[in-house]
């Protein structure tokens, strides 16, 4: 009797002194130790009924001999700054975070383990995050369309759209390059500026960042709601110029028939248009194709061997179409250019005015005209150009062939 009295006795002490060591061992453990809230990963997004439901992770290290975790979550109230309790959870002791979704805010929490006797062992300190609000990006429009290498212009990329916020991560992706692991590769601005609506943003690009190849335009918000839109291209070079112009071009008389036509050397009111389309490049020029047309005014003013003052007038049309050859003397910033072709020429309204006697009949006459020319293009402002020009044109009529020395100065816009 005695033995089976002392037994249960023997084996509850056992017990008791076992738990007081397994006790002890654990309240010199050492804590739960929150991770950071931004340790991967610390949200992610999951679909709901009401759409896409933003989900924060809280994340702790586990305690060694801990049977039950508790966390508690707190707001920050941002009109008196107090913290607010918003939860309280039991968490079981094989779990090392929990998924919470709350709206937009300042956020700490903290994480207490219990041991086995459900006591308390010891808190970690409190971890502060903060929820920024998820908006969804977008992005309606973009310019330009393309960076090209031969072009002396700042690499300024502009987006148009929604919710292109300061924490908003813009970049290229490329979709025919890959990086040194295999993946498509991604080119990051500079500097990004922004609009305090959140309606555009100005990509700067470092030019040594740039590679050839054909790119989509991210946008990535913080909560990781995203959009792309393209197609963006990086050139090595541009396939084609086109150069239009317009400018004065008034021209001195070489030879031909001036007798009751044009008895001045000078025709000061001559005005001018040219068009270039520039499709073939090579490392020692380019060549292309050249529009010109312009009018000039020719008036005559004589005296008959009757004392009588003759007065002449004619409005003189020319239209031209010619082979143009381009080289850069700084690349994409200073060229010379030479050119020659051929075309027609108008003499419009040709007619005498006798004093005393009035207007005489009007005439009108066409003839076949070639021409030399050359000059220098300079892009001082972006595509913005001022050109000089020297040509020689003749008007080969029959009755009163002409030939005049152009000079002209242009302005004009390259695309």
């Amino acid at each position: 009797m005695g033995i089976k009295h002392k037994k249960p006795l023997f084996v509850l002490l056992f017990l008791l002194m076992g738990m007081a060591v397994f006790a002890q061992e654990n309240a010199n453990s050492e804590p739960a130790t929150p991770l950071p809230a931004d340790a991967e990963p610390s949200f992610r997004l999951s679909d709901s009924d009401s759409g896409v439901l933003f989900l924060q992770r809280l994340a702790w290290e586990s305690a060694r001999y801990a049977v039950r975790y508790m966390i508690v979550l707190e707001r920050k109230n941002e009109s008196n700054g107090l913290w607010m309790e918003v939860l309280r959870r039991n968490i079981s002791n094989d779990a090392t975070y929990i998924d919470v979704s709350v709206p937009a805010g300042q956020y700490r929490y903290r994480v207490s383990s219990f041991n086995i006797l459900d006591q308390l062992d010891k808190q970690t300190d409190w971890e502060e995050f903060t929820v920024i609000q998820a908006l969804q990006p977008s992005i309606v429009s973009f310019s330009p369309a393309a960076f090209y290498f031969d072009r002396l212009t700042p690499r300024i990329l502009t987006l148009n759209g929604e919710n292109l916020l300061p924490d908003t991560d813009m970049y290229l992706v490329s979709k025919n390059v890959l990086d040194a692991e295999g993946n498509p590769l991604i080119i990051k601005p500079r500097e990004q500026h922004r609009n305090e609506l959140g309606e555009t943003a100005r990509l700067i690009f470092n030019e040594e960042d740039l590679v050839a190849g054909k790119y989509e335009v991210f946008a990535k918000n913080p909560g990781g709601l995203e959009t792309r839109t393209g197609e963006f291209s990086i050139s090595l070079a541009k396939p084609f110029d086109i150069n239009v112009s317009g400018g004065y071009i008034p021209m001195l008389t070489l030879f031909g028939q001036r007798d009751y036509y044009l008895n001045k050397v000078f025709v000061p009111l001559s005005l001018a248009t040219k068009a270039s389309f520039i499709p073939f490049k090579w490392k020692f020029g380019n060549l292309g194709a050249e529009f010109s047309s312009s009018w000039s005014l020719l008036k005559s003013r004589q005296t008959n061997s009757y004392g009588q003052r003759i007065d002449s007038t004619a409005h003189l049309f020319i239209v031209d179409l010619g082979v143009l050859f381009q080289y850069w003397i700084i690349p994409k910033r200073l060229s010379v250019n030479g050119s020659l072709g051929f075309g027609f020429a108008g003499i419009l309204n040709y007619h005498f005015v006798h004093d005393p006697g009035g207007k005489g009949p009007s005439m009108n006459a066409a003839a076949f005209n070639y021409y030399l020319g050359s000059s220098v293009q300079w892009l001082f402002f972006k595509q913005i150009f001022i050109e000089g020009s020297l040509d020689f044109l003749h008007v080969a009529h029959k009755d009163i062939p002409t030939g005049f020395v152009r000079i002209g100065i242009f302005g004009g816009y390259q695309f």
